[in-house]
């Protein structure tokens, strides 16, 4: 095997814990030697020991009696550069440093630590081998590059570009398929958002379903928020019937002060825009409550106001064959430019089928970290 398939053994380790991590970040980590496997392992639930010292241990286990021998000039590959600071665990560096390996591997680098540069400095070899088809951890890595969170928007429209409804009693446009696929993205999210229009009209609950997710030790239900100014009622909404951390965002004064008494439910005031919340400020916000990963799902106004601030670096979309007509209303109400089907601004990444509807991924041009 090749440096490249090992480093990509190391991203799919990864991703066994993208579930559980949260709020911290997946890593994944393969020890080789000549050509080899003797050991994976990844990071399984935040707080828990590093994905490299748990590969380190599970060779131990493997082989009690020769693991000295075992390690000695093999190969480790880190898809993310080790730790050199102390966190909930102590620096993973230390660790490393007890063994005499061959060469370090990292995939990405960590600009919040020093790993890579304290190893070299300790006389490993050290190389990077950076992957993008594997780039998972996108939450993380826009907070320390870019000083905010990551946000993708998931979107469920027609053929036509239609997204919303105007006759209440209607409500799905996708397939069942569909809706599975999206609990993967509410999964690895830190919180979920929506709008007041949409809590009122489709009373969603904006939690995760799929039962396997459910059952990973480790996982929680993502934080879920609602960006509202008006004074509709909203204790009987689905929203806020479970434990979840609930967040109301809102601009207006103490209106919404009585449903501090909802489970787990706190009110957070936001600067004002034009008569409307500043969607900037909440970006601000979200950052210094160290959320990662935002998704984003709303109706033709939030979301048109999300895409006009140019806050959205990732569509999910869903594409039913159904041609809807006047009787809903097209996903975004802004120029033409802007529109992200249109925009030069975002690249496809993805074009897949689920089931009868079409998955597009469209995420923002940018250098990819």
């Amino acid at each position: 095997m090749t440096k490249k398939k090992f480093m990509t053994l190391a991203y799919e380790s990864a991703k066994l814990g993208q579930y559980s991590t949260s709020p911290g970040v997946s890593v994944g980590c393969v020890i080789e030697k000549e050509n080899k496997i003797l050991s994976k392992g990844w990071y399984e639930k935040y707080g828990a020991s590093h994905a490299e010292i748990n590969a380190i241990n599970n060779l131990k286990r493997k082989y009690p009696k020769s693991y000295e021998e075992k390690i000695n000039q093999s190969s480790i590959y880190i898809s993310l550069e080790p730790c050199n600071t102390t966190g909930k665990t102590p620096p993973c560096v230390d660790e490393l440093k007890k063994y005499n390996f061959k060469e370090i591997i990292i995939g990405h680098e960590d600009r919040s630590q020093q790993g890579a540069k304290e190893l070299k400095k300790f006389g490993f070899k050290v190389s990077h081998l950076k992957q993008r088809a594997f780039d998972i951890n996108q939450g993380f890595f826009k907070r320390i590059n870019s000083n905010r969170p990551y946000i993708r928007a998931k979107i469920a429209m027609s053929k036509d570009g239609k997204t919303s409804f105007k006759n209440k009693r209607n409500k799905w446009i996708t397939s069942t398929a569909s809706r599975n696929d999206a609990q993967h993205y509410r999964a690895i999210s830190d919180l979920i958002i929506t709008g007041s229009g949409t809590l009122m009209h489709d009373n969603p609950s904006l939690n995760v379903r799929n039962n396997k997710i459910i059952k990973i030790k480790g996982f929680n239900q993502p934080h879920k928020a609602v960006l509202i100014n008006s004074s509709n009622d909203l204790t009987r909404m689905k929203f806020f019937q479970d434990k979840t951390k609930k967040i109301i965002f809102t601009t207006q004064g103490k209106k919404f002060d009585g449903l501090k008494k909802m489970s787990n439910t706190e009110i957070s005031f936001l600067k004002e825009k034009g008569s409307k919340i500043d969607l900037k400020d909440l970006a601000s916000h979200l950052n210094k409550s160290n959320y990662q990963d935002i998704l984003i799902e709303a109706g033709p106004n939030l979301l048109s106001s999300f895409i006009k601030a140019n806050l959205i670096d990732e569509f999910i979309i869903y594409i039913s064959p159904k041609m809807l007509s006047n009787t809903a209303d097209y996903f975004f109400n802004g120029i033409n430019s802007m529109n992200p089907l249109l925009s030069n601004k975002y690249e496809k990444i993805e074009s897949t089928k689920i089931g009868v509807d079409k998955k597009i991924i469209l995420r923002k041009r940018q250098k990819w970290d």
